[in-house]
């Protein structure tokens, strides 16, 4: 179900994939999904978390080049949360949070404290100051750069990279502030 649920979120968008659409995809009956998941939203979120995990665990084993950490960091952007196998170019803010409000609260409060242990350990991976990258600047800049990612090619792809381009490079440069010497 993973990766048909990976294909149908690229497809469709999160909001829009129903329980028809996962049995269709899968070969199965749509009283069968509900062996394993509760809810369409159960399923999606398991599926972006799965996800999210492998682009963590492709981010933690990155090594930057310790002559130029700001050309490292901008290519592990580009390389790893622009990559065409990744959710973050499809999964929005509203979506996560569409999916909050239907799952129970324990899922946003366990959510947020991963995602700020996600953020020490990959400051920390990277040799970055905790004290030097602001949790909440640096997701309003990961959202921005998303926000870009995601959006259709209506100005033109070449303004379209050109604008992904400035948002890595400020992304990567306000990380590279504060990598230890």
């Amino acid at each position: 179900m993973y990766i048909n649920g990976v294909e149908l979120i690229k497809q469709k968008g999160v909001k829009r994939v129903t329980v028809e659409d996962i049995a269709r995809a899968v070969n199965i009956a749509k009283g069968s999904f509900y062996a394993y998941y509760n809810s369409k939203e159960e399923l999606l979120y398991a599926v972006i978390k799965k996800s999210e995990k492998k682009l963590f665990d492709r981010v933690i084993a990155v090594q930057l080049d310790k002559g130029n950490a700001k050309e490292g960091l901008v290519r592990v952007l580009k390389e790893i949360y622009l990559a065409p196998d990744s959710l973050a170019l499809y999964v929005k803010p509203s979506d996560m949070e569409y999916l909050f409000r239907k799952l129970p609260s324990s899922v946003e409060e366990w959510e947020q404290a991963k995602a700020n242990d996600y953020f020490s350990q990959t400051l920390a991976a990277f040799r970055i100051r905790e004290s030097h990258c602001d949790f909440k600047v640096l997701a309003y800049l990961m959202d921005s750069l998303q926000f870009i990612a995601s959006q259709d090619n209506y100005n033109g792809g070449e303004s379209k990279e050109q604008a992904l381009n400035i948002m890595v490079d400020s992304i990567a440069g306000y990380l590279s502030q504060g990598i230890e010497g």
